[in-house]
């Protein structure tokens, strides 16, 4: 005869899925499900009515697939039987490991490479039903010893062959693979995922913790060596290509600055590029071509023509004063540069006064 009772999971036990160890109810039953749990009722091979945390009493009224499937009359109190798993719906931690050598083909060197893998899984149930159904079935519970099974078989497999595939297709260096294993956690993480939906379970964090590497095989280790040493070379490289446009950065500063001092004093003396080299043009000639020849004096006052007014006037007449009278007594014009005739106060060339 059925025996009213409260249903609620005894044991404060480490189980992700646990069965109550009675099956057989009245409606009138307590049930009781803590927080972060939830509460399967199970016949005939199928997942029927599921409660979330709280206090309830059953009754027809809440518990509609199980009292279809086994025809509970309505009213007054029915004896039914069935399974009631109680399922933990925290977060869940699994450590992994391959207990085998993942082989492949280095993608940057080329050379066939062994490692093994090792890391965490933090998962928990999403889908009730699914997870009794598909994983725990008709036994008891679904134990660590039950967790380490599933997912040895159900990861480690899956792994190996997507660990190789990644580093393959993003071509991960053998070398620089620590520095990514967050990236490739996260891809594993996305891969898993899809086969662990079939059983109701949600990866919260997939962790690949460290990559072992063969250090006692010889091939590796030369590679290794030739790895470190194109470090070495590109870092120097990359050292001197830096120092040498800080350098020519520097000569570019000092000569911007130089300019700009340069045409600030122009702009204070009143003359510009141009005028300054007009006058060194003429100055080279003067100093430079014969003294007293006419028509040297002329091309200096040429050049000097086109320098401003105000220095062209101040060089003609420095010019043409220095040349006004030359060796022997002879003069000549200062204005025009025409040989003057002895006691001369008129040049009979231009017609100024020249005494």
């Amino acid at each position: 005869m059925a025996i009213f009772e409260v249903i609620k999971k005894t044991k404060d036990d480490k189980f992700v899925v646990s069965r109550y160890p009675r099956r057989n109810f009245n409606t009138g039953s307590k049930l009781i499900v803590d927080e972060s749990q939830e509460a399967l009722f199970y016949s005939m091979g199928k997942a029927l009515d599921l409660f979330g945390p709280g206090k309830y009493t059953l009754e027809t009224g809440n518990i509609p697939l199980l009292r279809s499937i086994i025809n509970i009359p309505t009213g007054g109190r029915s004896a039914f039987t069935c399974d009631v798993y109680f399922i933990d719906k925290s977060v869940q931690n699994f450590r992994w490991g391959t207990p085998s050598k993942l082989e492949f083909l280095e993608p940057i060197y080329n050379f066939p490479i062994k490692v093994g893998a090792c890391g965490e899984v933090r998962f928990q149930v999403d889908d009730s039903r699914k997870i009794v159904t598909k994983l725990v079935g008709i036994k008891n519970h679904f134990d660590n010893e039950s967790i380490d099974d599933f997912f040895t078989s159900q990861i480690l497999v899956k792994v190996k062959s997507y660990l190789t595939n990644i580093i393959k297709e993003e071509k991960i260096c053998i070398f620089e693979i620590d520095s990514r294993l967050d990236e490739i956690s996260d891809t594993l993480k996305e891969m898993l995922q899809k086969d662990f939906d079939e059983f109701g379970i949600k990866l919260q964090k997939f962790f690949v913790t460290n990559i072992a590497k063969p250090e006692e095989d010889k091939q590796y280790l030369q590679f290794k060596e030739l790895y470190f040493k194109q470090g070495v070379v590109l870092a120097n490289a990359e050292i001197d290509k830096k120092i040498g446009t800080i350098e020519a950065e520097k000569e570019a500063i000092q000569t911007t600055i130089g300019s700009q001092a340069k045409a600030q004093a122009r702009m204070q003396e009143g003359y510009t590029y141009q005028e300054e080299k007009q006058f060194d043009v003429s100055k080279t000639w003067a100093q430079n071509e014969a003294v007293g020849q006419l028509n040297n004096i002329g091309v200096g006052l040429g050049v000097m023509s086109g320098v401003s007014s105000n220095i062209g006037e101040k060089v003609s007449n420095t010019v043409t004063g220095a040349f006004a009278t030359t060796t022997n007594g002879v003069a000549f014009c200062r204005f025009c540069g025409r040989k003057l005739e002895a006691d001369s106060l008129f040049c009979s060339g231009c017609g100024k006064k020249v005494k």
